[in-house]
């Protein structure tokens, strides 16, 4: 029987190992992981305190904050009107505003439901890698210990700060598993595949996202090599999968390329920094293997900022290299090899291997820190420690015996591993060491792997099934300690009250529209580096001193900000503010309408300006000049913003208002996304708006379409006709309009093909 692309049969799936294991149920392990997330942060948990620490409280917060409101407006958060100038918002894509999980804080109070935003993703984390654990070995308790590891290693502890890459860790397990099941089945599986993706994809974080869909090549091309599936509907399958999850997030990803393509970012924009250095092999045996005591008591690797920790648990790292050495399974392979290529990246440009490929591949020049790669490994390393368990629970009495022999061998040469990274932290110190810290710390991981191995040596010998099942929780519940206990606390916390809005004192407070505030060169790197031994103090500082995304939580619109993508013209400008500590521009300070700078020799004081000029001002001269001499222009002395604006060259063949005419603004009326002006001018004339210039806002003049210029670099301005006019400018994002329209067409198509195969007779030769 001939068989057609509609009715091809669904591949052989390999015949799955038999059930092991009366305990450690799916629903048993996700019930003990949130018992134990209670246990960890019981006053987070009840609402008392919150997170704060480093890019919780000074990014991820305060946007949940301007989105939460937003929503309760009735208003999509399109743009930013509160940083740098303006800037798009939804499209940052780390917003989160597509992500359908976020309706859990928008809907509860704040900051108590994103901190239960995090603590649940951390949670679906877990349960996702039980899950792809458990299909792969039927084994419960390697289920567990893999879920368990995955949930509570060094870095998704540590991602709890970043409300959006926690929720991208914690779909990572579901997507392998679904993807893998999708060209293995086809149909239901694959559309089921598709819309966890897109799930995950609308979580944002795209150097996760893109990590996630590397290891789900790896094991598809690992799978096509060995050819026991039939490759050309495995091929149709996984495209129909990536095809249907981006045509499902065209709504997010639309804009965001149209962001990116405008933004400061390019090639050449990520290099080799914060990579993980040669001896950070070092951390996987002692965390705290020269880092350094950073903000609020957290350990960082000296050399990269970005995750404080990749510890995984010396028992799961054991068990992950027995797996290798084992060598039965071609999956491990595959695994092992996914591990050992991400931590080879991790290691930037000293690799070797990341440069070469940056080179090969120019769209990785987007990306930042190469320590990033090291969330593969995080992802596998568990996996492989389930193949290990169930390889042990099915091993005959005699075979365990001679395996204990290995497995103490193992342990010997770990626990002497322990002691050559503390004799050469003692010997060979850096001066930021904390040496009674760092051997504290490696003799603790030397208890827990002796407290693992001797669960495991008492689980093996064992004969009696109520026995091994007592002795596999007390091995699990070790392994969930080693790895809460591997390092200081990762997540300090505040009281909640002090995320609320309402903090700042500043007065008077800038409004849209009318003025910004600005964070001196100075005060930003103070903020920036000063620790209070307190960390309400720490968190109050930053709040009263708007630092990074503060300025959200009290409606303050200032001149900086703290995002992944900015404009590219808007990024030179804030460039040339903060370039220096020493350098002052007060009549572009004047054009930004800065009436409020922090006090000279202060951090969270401010001085009122009354230079500033409002944020939309008329009747300027024209002058045309190129982005070099614009920008140098902007930084003079002599800059005159009330009395002549910059033009790029290429305007001059369509620009007709060039003098300098009387203009009066009145009335002016600013919400996120739209201005409305009342001008009154004496003859043909132009206004400028210090709001930054995006092809995404329109002007209306009277009621009619009037283009829309660059401005001195950055910003905005038009052309109005002579006695009274209303301007109208509007934000109408194009990209997230079609986006949209993209989605909702895909997601009806998916919903009409899933009633159609669950509702319709099945074809023939199935």
């Amino acid at each position: 029987m001939r068989v057609t692309s509609e009715s091809t049969p669904s591949l052989p799936a390999p015949s799955p190992p038999k059930a092991r294991g009366g305990w450690f149920t799916r629903r048993q392990f996700t019930l003990g992981l949130a018992l134990t997330l209670l246990a960890a942060f019981p006053l987070v948990v009840l609402g008392r305190e919150s997170f704060y620490f480093r890019d919780f409280g000074l990014f991820g917060y305060p946007l949940a904050y301007y989105h939460r409101e937003g929503f309760w407006r009735g208003d999509w958060p399109l743009w930013n009107p509160y940083n740098v100038f303006g800037m798009p918002f939804l499209a940052q894509w780390n917003t989160l505003v597509l992500y359908p999980g976020s309706l859990l804080y928008l809907v509860l109070p704040l900051p108590w439901s994103l901190n239960l935003f995090c603590l649940a993703h951390l949670c679906l984390g877990g349960v996702g890698m039980y899950t792809l654990g458990w299909h792969g070995t039927k084994s419960r308790l390697g289920a567990s210990v893999a879920g368990v590891a995955f949930a509570l290693n060094g870095v998704l502890l540590c991602s709890l700060k970043w409300p959006n890459n926690i929720a991208v860790l914690g779909w990572m397990p579901w997507v392998v598993w679904l993807v893998e099941r999708a060209w293995r089945e086809g149909r239901g599986a694959t559309l089921r595949a598709a819309l966890v993706a897109t799930v995950q994809m609308l979580a944002g974080t795209p150097e996760l996202i893109l990590l996630t869909w590397v290891v789900v090549g790896a094991l598809w091309a690992a799978q096509m090599v060995q050819g026991r599936l039939p490759r050309a509907p495995m091929v149709r399958r996984l495209a129909a999968v990536m095809g249907l999850t981006a045509a499902l997030s065209a709504a997010q990803l639309l804009p965001f390329l149209d962001l990116l393509a405008h933004s400061q970012r390019n090639t050449q924009f990520g290099g080799s920094g914060w990579a993980m250095p040669w001896w950070g092999w070092g951390n996987f045996l002692v965390p705290l293997f020269h880092c350094f005591r950073s903000h609020q008591g957290v350990f960082a690797q000296l050399g990269q900022y970005w995750i404080a920790s990749y510890y995984l648990g010396l028992p799961v790292v054991g068990a992950a290299l027995w797996s290798l050495a084992r060598g039965r399974r071609k999956r491990v392979w595959a695994l092992g090899m996914v591990g050992g290529v991400s931590l080879w990246l991790a290691m930037g440009d000293a690799g070797g291997l990341y440069g070469g490929l940056r080179h090969l591949i120019p769209f990785l020049g987007f990306m930042r820190f190469p320590i990033k790669f090291v969330v593969p490994c995080i992802l596998v390393v568990p996996w492989m420690a389930a193949f290990a368990v169930a390889d042990w629970e099915g091993m005959p009495l005699g075979e365990r015996e001679r395996a204990l022999r290995w497995v103490g061998a193992g342990l010997a040469i770990a626990l002497l591993a322990i002691g050559l990274v503390l004799w050469w932290a003692h010997d060979h110190p850096f001066p930021t060491d904390d040496w009674t810290a760092t051997w504290h710390n490696g003799l603790g991981r030397g208890v827990f792997l002796g407290a693992a191995g001797l669960c495991w040596w008492g689980w093996a010998r064992t004969p009696r099934a109520e026995s091994r099942r007592w002795l596999g929780l007390a091995g699990l519940v070790v392994v969930g300690l080693d790895v809460l206990a591997h390092a200081p606390w990762q997540n300090p916390t505040v009281p909640s009250w002090v995320l609320a809005p309402g903090v700042s004192e500043l007065q008077p407070a800038p409004t849209l529209g009318q003025a910004r505030a600005m964070v001196s060169p100075a005060a930003a790197h103070d903020l920036d580096h000063w620790v209070p031994p307190d960390p309400t103090r720490d968190y109050l500082a930053s709040r009263l001193g708007l630092f990074a995304n503060c300025n959200l939580l009290d409606h303050i619109p200032k001149v900086d900000g703290f995002y992944s993508l900015y404009l590219e013209p808007s990024a030179l400008v804030q460039r040339l503010l903060y370039h220096t500590t020493n350098t002052a521009y007060p009549r572009l300070n004047d054009f930004l309408g800065v009436a409020q700078i922090t006090r000279p020799g202060r951090t969270v004081a401010w001085a009122p300006r009354s230079s500033a000029l409002p944020w939309i001002t008329g009747g300027q001269a024209v002058r045309f000049a190129s982005r070099g001499d614009t920008l140098r222009a902007l930084a003079s002395p002599e800059f005159a913003p009330e009395a002549v604006v910059y033009l790029p060259l290429e305007a001059r063949p369509h620009t007709t208002v060039t003098n300098r005419v009387e203009v009066r603004v009145t009335a002016a009326r600013w919400t996120a996304r739209s201005v409305e002006v009342q001008v009154q001018a004496e003859g043909p004339a132009r206004i400028v708006v210090a709001q930054a210039f995006y092809h995404d806002w329109e002007a209306f003049v009277n009621g009619r379409p009037t283009p829309i210029e660059r401005a001195n670099l950055a910003f905005q301005t038009l052309e109005v006709p002579a006695g009274p006019s209303r301007v109208r400018l509007v934000y109408r994002d194009r990209a997230f309009a079609w986006g949209v329209f993209a989605s909702v067409v895909t997601l009806v198509g998916c919903g009409v093909g899933w009633w159609r195969w669950r509702a319709g007779p099945s074809p023939r030769g199935q």
